[in-house]
């Protein structure tokens, strides 16, 4: 057969493959714990906060900024323990239509009015705080964010943290889509790329290192997490991950970059060149030998990124 005459059929094969879908919520499948704390977006949309203080006056401040994979416990807690002990302040803040924020799961007409919530987090965090240093940390997909949102913050920061910062991602198993995944990407990036059809969690038991796949497997069991993507979602997703060596670049605040030696998902090299860019020359790098893509990379790190954050108050 003619390679023309097979075009049909392959876009007919695509698009049946490509056919499910999944809801499209508007809602998050949990209530918020009593007592949430709200913010206004630019918008007037309500995205949910949540802020530990210290006993006394806190030290400094650290805002987590979040991927959108967000679970109903906070994460790393053995490290959380470790800040609010040490005096800081962390608040964490859950963008509209992820977390325990309302609006369309997994899905955005405007990728920028998820940017924009983060940008009024840290606002918030400016006027609630006057003249306290303020930390980022963003892990994974939150550590672009994180980066997007430190090259065009309204004011200096303390320092940014990035732990295994989604910048330049190797083909790690049920961490990445098969070859039959990117048959169905394609279906869908031809007729339907609004619709909810990549799950970004889909195999997690055949993830290698033990904390990543235990932490996989916990979040396919959490309604809170969302699971399904549409391609619209993931490509505006992307453009930020693709930006990571600029946004670094115009970054002028402290960087320490916290890598899980045994992190199968984040490219080393993607990472080591995201520190050589940033713009300051207060950046180190400090690597878990034990730690996966996940939060051991943070969890088995705590005293060395509480004494650099101490270092770094000011």
């Amino acid at each position: 057969m003619r390679a023309p005459a097979l075009l049909p059929l392959l876009a007919l094969t695509l698009s049946l493959q490509s056919c499910a879908a999944y809801p499209r919520l508007t809602r998050p499948p949990l209530d918020p714990p009593p007592g949430a704390q709200w913010l206004t977006a630019d918008d007037g949309a309500p995205l949910y906060t949540s802020t530990h203080l210290p006993e006394g006056e806190p030290q400094g401040v650290l805002f987590l900024v979040l991927g959108p994979e967000i679970t109903a416990a906070p994460p790393s807690p053995a490290f959380l323990t470790a800040l609010h002990d040490a005096g800081f302040a962390t608040m964490l803040l859950h963008p509209r239509g992820t977390g325990y924020s309302p609006g369309l799961r997994g899905d955005l007409e405007d990728y920028d009015s998820l940017l924009a919530d983060q940008r009024r987090g840290l606002d918030h965090l400016r006027d609630r705080f006057p003249g306290k240093p303020i930390f980022l940390l963003g892990h994974s997909v939150g550590g672009a964010l994180a980066l997007h949102l430190s090259a065009n913050a309204r004011g200096p920061l303390a320092g940014v943290l990035l732990v295994n910062p989604a910048y330049k991602l190797l083909s790690a198993e049920g961490m990445t889509p098969s070859f039959s995944d990117y048959l169905v990407f394609a279906g869908n990036a031809l007729f339907r790329p609004s619709a909810l059809t990549v799950d970004m969690n889909s195999r997690p038991s055949a993830v290698a290192h033990a904390g990543d796949r235990a932490e996989g497997e916990a979040m396919q069991a959490d309604p809170l997490v969302v699971r399904y993507f549409s391609l619209r979602f993931l490509w505006a997703q992307k453009r930020v991950m693709d930006r990571c060596a600029k946004n670094a670049a115009a970054t002028d605040a402290p960087v320490l970059l916290v890598q899980g030696a045994r992190d199968a998902l984040i490219d080393p090299r993607g990472s080591d060149e995201l520190l050589a860019a940033t713009k300051s020359a207060d950046k180190t790098k400090l690597v878990s030998p034990e730690g996966g893509h996940g939060s051991s990379a943070v969890e088995t790190m705590v005293e060395p990124i509480l004494h650099w954050l101490q270092a770094h108050l000011r």
